[in-house]
């Protein structure tokens, strides 16, 4: 696996977190509480964890987690790594729904059950690990370091640099209400084209950093789609 590739996949998952993370540090009550909540989740999360993950399977000689936290913590660690697979699907099920019910809701203009949409994911994600989608793993983060970055570029130049629909966000925002669909477009042609043209430069283009590329790319595309409406 190249430089590229690695760097791709890490980006990728790093992305789709601060994609969902909205739909968790909504609960914040201040900017100041949501820097704080990520800062140290990565602080801890992943340089002291798995820092000290890394020494122990080194002193192990193994990469199989069940057996690391078994020879480590015995017991404790098997119980740990169950309770956090249950958060962490959790989490994910619970942004999963909320993505899914409001891209529904935007198309179809109707109103899904929450509890049903969460137990038809849920069934759909347990079927696909039942029938070995991790043996695919490396494959879905390599795409995934692709196709998540260009949101992420459109969403960053759309909010800092063009601050599409800002004043409505913002006098919505002291009311406590969202934008109704009048006063925003239902679809954003100009963000999916941009989209599909990052992520056909992260896939296609084999220079540098994909997932970088198609970040980069999606960003400056959306802009000049922008600017000549």
């Amino acid at each position: 696996m190249s430089l590229g590739e690695a760097s791709t996949m890490v980006a990728g998952l790093y992305i789709i977190g601060a994609l969902i993370t909205p739909d968790i540090s909504r609960y914040c009550k201040s900017g100041k509480h949501v820097f704080w909540m990520i800062f140290s989740s990565i602080l801890v999360g992943e340089f002291l964890i798995n820092g000290v993950a890394i020494l122990v399977a080194h002193a192990l000689g193994t990469d199989n987690v069940v057996e690391i936290m078994l020879h480590s913590a015995g017991i404790i660690g098997l119980i740990t790594i169950i309770l956090s697979a249950i958060k962490v699907n959790d989490t994910n099920l619970y942004s999963s729904s909320l993505h899914m019910l409001g891209f529904l809701g935007s198309v179809t203009k109707r109103k899904f059950s929450y509890a049903t949409m969460t137990i038809v994911l849920g069934l759909l994600g347990t079927f696909l690990s039942a029938a070995g989608i991790l043996e695919h793993l490396t494959a879905f983060l390599l795409a995934s370091g692709v196709f998540f970055p260009p949101i992420a570029g459109v969403m960053l130049v759309d909010y800092y640099i063009l601050k599409t629909s800002r004043k409505i966000l913002d006098e919505t925002r002291e009311k406590g209400l969202l934008p109704d669909d009048s006063q925003t477009p239902l679809i954003g042609w100009s963000a999916i084209i941009a989209c599909i043209v990052g992520t056909l430069v992260g896939v296609f283009f084999n220079f540098g950093i994909p997932s970088l590329n198609s970040i980069l790319v999606a960003g400056v595309v959306y802009w000049l789609l922008m600017k000549k409406r």
